[in-house]
């Protein structure tokens, strides 16, 4: 089975970074990438030329799922644990001034007219992915109440019914099934 990711850009390092650990691990190769998996200590030939057969596979894979714009990010490392590090440290920064941008981007977040519930959604879960990245997570509560807080008038009846809900059912997902 031959799977293809988009390539890594400026603006879409959170699923990138997703959709290539799991291209990794379906390749064998994440636990390279992590460092769980090491070089062999013993002079077996073949466990060594296979485990550096994969470790180049790795980064082949990670270099050739960037967009050639950043290949020169890595361009000058061979080894993916060294590039898996450099291209999150290029592309995750965690200043302040980004995490305030993605809170407010978060908390001005409103569904579009005519935008699908579950398009507005994706937004929504794309910003509380990035400052979930960036060690900021955003609770449950505050995901969910976003998602109701500015849809249209028609969804009135419904959003009240939300409110009367407990706070254990006061889920995200548990609020797109309505």
């Amino acid at each position: 089975m031959e799977s293809s990711i988009d390539f890594l850009e400026a603006d879409n390092y959170s699923s990138w970074r997703t959709d290539m650990k799991v291209l990794l691990m379906e390749r064998n190769f994440w636990r390279i990438v992590t460092g769980t998996e090491t070089k062999p200590e013993d002079e077996n030939y073949k466990e060594l030329r296979d485990f550096n057969y994969r470790k180049d596979k790795a980064y082949s894979t990670i270099y050739l799922n960037v967009s050639k714009a950043y290949r020169c990010v890595i361009d000058d490392i061979e080894d993916p644990v060294a590039a898996w590090k450099r291209l999150e440290e290029h592309f995750r920064p965690n200043s302040r001034a980004r995490v305030i941008g993605l809170t407010d981007d978060f908390f001005s977040c409103r569904i579009n007219p005519q935008e699908e519930m579950g398009i507005y959604a994706a937004r929504i879960r794309s910003i509380v992915d990035q400052l979930k990245d960036a060690g900021k997570p955003i609770s449950e509560w505050y995901q969910a109440f976003q998602l109701i807080r500015f849809l249209p008038a028609e969804f009135n009846d419904i959003v009240q019914y939300i409110y009367r809900w407990d706070d254990n059912e006061f889920k995200f997902d548990k609020i797109l099934l309505q």
